[in-house]
């Protein structure tokens, strides 16, 4: 890394040049954020019972009819274990928050003085 005010080499990692003084910022490496995951919430829309499926399927990016067929497929051939994942699912699994829109802001146009 190489000092862009005096043309000093530099350490890697380092913030300052130890010469001249000045911030390095514009070659420092940006900081890494782990990605962002959706969390796994029960919409407020789009629900049939209690939105467990929607929730899945939205989460995970799958089709909520398809797994609303193989979730009623399971409780068919199940004999009642997933009614019971269900309800744990629907206890457990938050709402989704409230999205509450801001207005927008006022058109700022000048009125001519007379």
């Amino acid at each position: 890394m190489t000092c862009s005010a005096c043309n000093t080499q530099m350490n890697p990692g380092a913030r300052f040049c130890s010469n001249c003084g000045s911030p390095l910022f514009a070659q420092s490496v940006p900081p890494v954020y782990p990605p962002a995951y959706p969390r796994l919430v029960r919409p407020r829309y789009g629900r049939v019972f209690g939105g467990v499926c929607a929730g899945f399927a939205q989460t995970y990016g799958w089709d909520v009819v398809l797994v609303r067929i193989v979730l009623s497929a399971l409780v068919f051939f199940g004999c009642g274990t997933p009614i019971l994942a269900y309800f744990i699912a629907w206890m457990v699994m938050p709402n989704e928050p409230y999205f509450i829109p801001t207005p927008p802001p006022p058109p700022t146009s000048a009125q001519p003085v007379a």
